[in-house]
């Protein structure tokens, strides 16, 4: 599974607006400062705002903000909100892609990885993430580091 460019900007936009507080930011100096070329940060500021994670006003002082609480949201929540499934691969995701998926045995380990895959994103709590980077607990008991 690769996380698309598309996510990893929605990601960038996200952290911005949370990093705006409760000011509004243009769509503009985010995609400035994230280096995100505008058009795509306009096409995912829509669909971050359709799916509840941004607010946005029109006007000079317009931008956006954050619409959702970072306490409750996870990168999870995100990821599946831009891409749809996360998963390694299509047959653990779509029923019916590969006739053998009942009996493969890579098709179990696929999904074992999807378990454990999902459970780190769903660990990841946007406010935790964005508060403590690298030194978030779930991401040094995995790579291993002591923070």
């Amino acid at each position: 599974m690769e996380i698309t460019r598309r996510c990893d900007y929605a990601c960038r936009i996200i952290r911005a607006a949370y990093e705006s507080g409760e000011q509004y930011v243009s769509v503009t100096e985010i995609a400035e400062r994230e280096q995100i070329p505008l058009a795509f940060a306009r096409n995912i500021r829509s669909e971050l705002v359709e799916a509840g994670y941004l607010q946005t006003i029109r006007g000079v002082r317009g931008g956006i903000r954050l619409s959702c609480d970072p306490a409750k949201v996870t990168l999870y929540d995100v990821l599946t909100a831009i891409q749809g499934p996360v998963g390694v691969s299509p047959c653990t995701i779509e029923d019916g892609y590969c006739s053998c998926q009942n009996t493969c045995q890579y098709n179990a380990v696929w999904r074992a990885a999807d378990k454990l895959m999902n459970d780190l994103l769903k660990s990841l709590v946007l406010v935790d993430l964005f508060e403590q980077g690298a030194g978030h607990p779930a991401l040094c008991a995995v790579l291993g580091n002591a923070e």
